[in-house]
């Protein structure tokens, strides 16, 4: 079974795919001067559109911050239309297309986050398998790419820049094993549309569900359930374009099952892979519920709530001394949900936040940069109302309930910690400390939970674990971000592939997964030219590999050391043996000799007698 995306207009594919990484046409982004141009005549059509979607698609994240149009803008921007809102709205778009004039020869793009920033230039969009191999092949710098979502800079790269989006292909799906066969570039929402006919569902789902299957996959996408694993795990089998240009087919029944457990996460290092065998799990409606609790109530439910709900993850917002525990469960039908008090929300996503709470988000942020935090913290008290209110109890289908920041995410840089599920509550104390006595940056942190799994790389690997999600805006990040570390450093953290990896010693690192040195052997022998690495990559790994090859060498010379002591006591004991049979030699003959001196003085009395 084959499935197709919807063709856009070339005008909707110009804007959409240069300038809002969000959308799913991302990988469609022109190359020259001459089609950048020519996207500005769509700008007019425009005029009477949503401002702040407009300015996502015709200024980049930094021109969005410097124009002319804004928060207060934003803010007043009505969904219907009033006269008021489409004149600042006119106004706007055309101070944005005087903006984008004057920018039209700038040729980077940034990931969501506004952290990282590419050379458009460098992209390569193969449609084939073919296509791939041909590159791989005649390159010597590759990195891959997918929906450009990670905060990290995995996909910076010294040589070309491999898009997969257009490897988007469901192959098929086989509803009696539930196993999917599709491409890499595949957007995890169409695989979730793909797949809801037949009943099945997507085994865990993060946040959000726009990126590509590979990337998230790649990275480590975790969802936020105790009894469910992240999303690598519920993947068959991959098939690899090697750096060589060889293809390969890895799955669990391999000779060496350690390369399977290598290839996620692994952040693309072992070539290009541009197809997936993933089990599906049955299609599931969910009763969720949103309620407010005092911070402080925080660690004495926590275990409770985690463990008595099939998805839950805690939103605080430590300014107010306030969180939210949003919980979703499985329900056999929506007419008993709604029967229960649940609203229904059919056949639509359930943001976690709406427009107007986005934008009272937004100014949160503004007025926290000058300081006026009392009146930033009352418009986040009526944030937390509204939301409340709005979510305090649905139900909706599986993808539309868990995928919360859709449409309506904040741009921010991400730092994601993965700790022991044991040690939640000296983890919760440590981090409400500091929030007691430090004003964090930004409005909350997130914390979740996922099931422990086998992949090397895997911030899971081993242990049940705790994820604690904290966000801020780029420019002020870095520093709030270590003492973030510094706080969690003494439980042992792991960190999300994706997110602030750039904060973290490499000395550290190693030390929290016990298995790196078979994935250094592994990525260097599948590798050893370091064609799919990146600088930071390049630099991360010759750490941890030099680390890893001290730690050997140690440990080498700690054996020669034992097998010296053994052959010491060797020696000892076979000389401590020779010396005790001297002895005994030496103890018969003075024996002998006595018995002799004994018999001859016999003689000699016998005589004189």
């Amino acid at each position: 079974m084959n499935f197709s995306n919807t063709t856009k207009s070339a005008s909707d594919v110009s804007l959409t795919s240069l300038f809002d990484t969000n959308n799913e046409d991302a990988g469609l982004v022109p190359s020259t001067a001459e089609r950048r141009r020519a996207s500005i005549l769509s700008i007019t059509s425009l005029l009477d559109a949503n401002i702040y979607e407009a300015a996502k698609l015709v200024s980049s994240p930094a021109e969005r911050r410097r124009s002319s149009i804004s928060s207060k803008v934003v803010f007043s921007t009505d969904a219907r239309g009033s006269k008021r809102s489409r004149v600042n709205i006119r106004t706007g778009l055309l101070t944005l297309k005087r903006d984008y004039e004057s920018n039209l020869n700038k040729v980077s793009v940034t990931n969501w986050a506004e952290t990282v920033e590419t050379n458009i230039e460098q992209f390569r969009y193969p449609e084939t398998v073919d296509e791939v191999i041909e590159l791989v092949k005649t390159n010597d710098k590759i990195r891959c790419s997918g929906a450009l979502h990670s905060c990290a800079p995995l996909i910076a790269s010294d040589g070309i820049i491999l898009s997969l989006t257009k490897l988007d292909g469901i192959i098929s799906i086989d509803p009696k094993t539930k196993l999917v066969r599709l491409q890499s570039g595949v957007r995890i929402h169409d695989l979730c549309d793909a797949l809801a006919p037949y009943g099945l569902a997507v085994g865990t789902l993060g946040t959000i569900d726009w990126q590509t299957i590979s990337g998230a996959v790649m990275t480590g996408t975790h969802g936020g359930a105790l009894t469910i694993p992240s999303l690598h795990d519920f993947v068959k089998s991959y098939t690899l374009v090697k750096p060589n240009g060889d293809i390969m087919k890895v799955t669990k029944d391999d000779l060496d099952p350690n390369l399977f457990h290598a290839m996620a996460p692994s952040m693309g290092v072992f070539g290009a892979v541009v197809e997936m065998e993933i089990e599906a799990v049955p299609l599931e409606l969910l009763e969720a519920k949103v309620t407010a609790i005092p911070i402080e109530d925080v660690i004495k439910c926590f275990d409770n709530v985690m463990a008595s709900n099939k998805y839950a993850r805690f939103v605080v917002y430590p300014s107010i001394g306030k969180a939210t525990v949003w919980t979703a469960n499985p329900v056999d039908s929506r007419e008993a949900a709604v029967a229960n008090g649940a609203t229904d929300h059919i056949g639509r996503y359930t943001n976690f936040r709406n427009d107007e709470e986005k934008a009272m988000l937004l100014e949160y942020l503004e007025l926290c940069t000058v300081h006026e935090f009392e009146k930033a913290d009352a418009i986040l008290e009526r944030v937390l109302e509204s939301q409340v209110a709005r979510l305090n109890h649905y139900v909706g289908q599986h993808n539309h309930v868990l995928c919360l920041e859709r449409n309506n995410g904040i741009p921010h840089a991400d730092i994601e910690f993965n700790l022991d599920y044991k040690k939640h509550k000296e983890v919760l104390r440590s981090v409400q400390k500091y929030c007691s006595s430090n004003r964090m940056p930004y409005y909350n942190y997130e914390i979740r939970t996922t099931k422990q799994d086998d992949a090397i790389l895997s911030c899971c690997q081993g242990r049940d674990a705790m994820w604690i999600d904290f966000q801020a805006k780029a420019d002020v990040a870095k520093e709030f971000f270590h003492d973030m570390e510094s706080i969690l450093k003494p439980f042992g953290f792991r960190k999300h592939w994706a997110k602030g990896t750039s904060n973290t010693d490499p000395t550290y690192l190693v030390q929290q997964f016990p298995r790196v040195a078979e994935f250094i052997k592994l990525m260097k022998s599948f590798d050893p030219m370091g064609k799919f690495r990146n600088t930071q990559l390049e630099a991360w790994f010759e750490v941890m590999d030099g680390l890893v090859t001290k730690a050997e060498e140690e440990e080498a010379a700690k054996n020669i050391q034992e097998e010296k002591k053994d052959d010491s006591c060797i020696v000892l004991e076979a000389e401590a043996s020779c010396d005790g049979a001297w002895f005994e030699v030496m103890d018969g003959l003075v024996t002998e000799a006595e018995e002799e001196e004994a018999a001859k003085n016999i003689q000699e009395e016998k005589k004189d007698e």
